[in-house]
């Protein structure tokens, strides 16, 4: 049975994939910040070099989906995580001679500055990212690549704007779910959001996880692929579907420029081309006939 590692298991996205990696025939063991609840979780601080190390040693991983992040607007954290956590894991397997194949896991806050008729990205456009964590994110998928062209099996998985259950209310989704539940309960009567008038690229977790087991089959080491929908839409579409789901109006939300997370510059439309993805989830459907 072949051993993965997923760190920042923890998370929304983390849990939804070692359930799935699970019922692959994987034996799963989620590394996170939390103390371990189980012999299938450890407690793994990324920015630690030797706590890194020996994680790698004693799980001995065939292979690592590198899900840890931080998502904080503050660089000395955000470069400790990001990038630093990455290079981390990263000279560990090399230091243990391993030849386990590692799926780091970066983000469309990368491309940065795009302008509308440069949509759909593609995975070679050029990178200006105009936030910390878009920043940080890009230094990690650049010494990902110099990794893999000196002979590790890394490849780099582009995820944009993921949707499901328990996200973080650091995250557009996860905010307005905890709003409509406090709505809910009573707790709040109105929903509180800033700008809505951007248009990003959603996608189920079930669908981002699909994706993700074919870069994982079928990617190539040095390659960026992209998990995304392809399909654009308007946050405030996005927000309308949720009320409608849940039985409520748009009339019970403010929007407010001000109240939005975002700062500096905010990119008003990005979605992905998944031409190159959707070729490896044929090449694995293939390989699996």
């Amino acid at each position: 049975m072949k051993t993965v590692l997923v760190t920042g298991g923890g998370g929304a996205l983390g849990r939804a994939v070692s359930i799935d990696l699970h019922a692959r025939g994987y034996h799963v063991v989620c590394g996170s910040r939390r103390l371990p609840l189980d012999e299938t979780s450890l407690q793994l601080e990324v920015t630690d070099p030797l706590q890194v190390s020996s994680a790698i040693r004693f799980v001995n991983p065939s292979l690592i989906i590198h899900l840890a992040a931080t998502f904080v607007d503050e660089f000395e954290p955000a470069f400790a995580t990001n990038v630093r956590g990455a290079m981390n894991l990263l000279d560990a397997l090399k230091e243990s001679d391993s030849t386990a194949r590692v799926i780091l896991v970066g983000s469309a806050a990368e491309y940065g500055l795009v302008s509308s008729e440069e949509n759909p990205i593609r995975e070679d456009r050029l990178l200006r990212p105009v936030s910390i964590y878009g920043l940080t994110k890009s230094w990690q998928t650049n010494w990902g690549v110099l990794c893999a062209h000196q002979g590790q099996d890394v490849v780099i998985a582009r995820i944009f704007n993921v949707d499901g259950p328990g996200l973080s209310s650091r995250l557009f989704v996860g905010r307005i779910d905890q709003q409509i539940r406090e709505v809910g309960a009573g707790q709040r009567q109105r929903i509180e959001v800033g700008s809505l008038s951007a248009v990003r690229d959603y996608i189920s977790i079930e669908d981002a996880i699909h994706q993700l087991m074919a870069i994982v089959d079928c990617g190539k080491a040095g390659q960026v692929y992209h998990v995304a929908s392809g399909m654009p839409i308007k946050m405030r579409d996005l927000l309308g579907k949720r009320l409608a789901m849940n039985g409520l109006d748009f009339d019970i939300v403010d929007e407010e420029a001000s109240r939005s997370r975002r700062t500096g510059y905010d990119v008003p439309v990005v979605y992905a081309d998944i031409t190159r993805t959707m070729a490896l989830i044929t090449e694995m459907k293939n390989g699996n006939n």
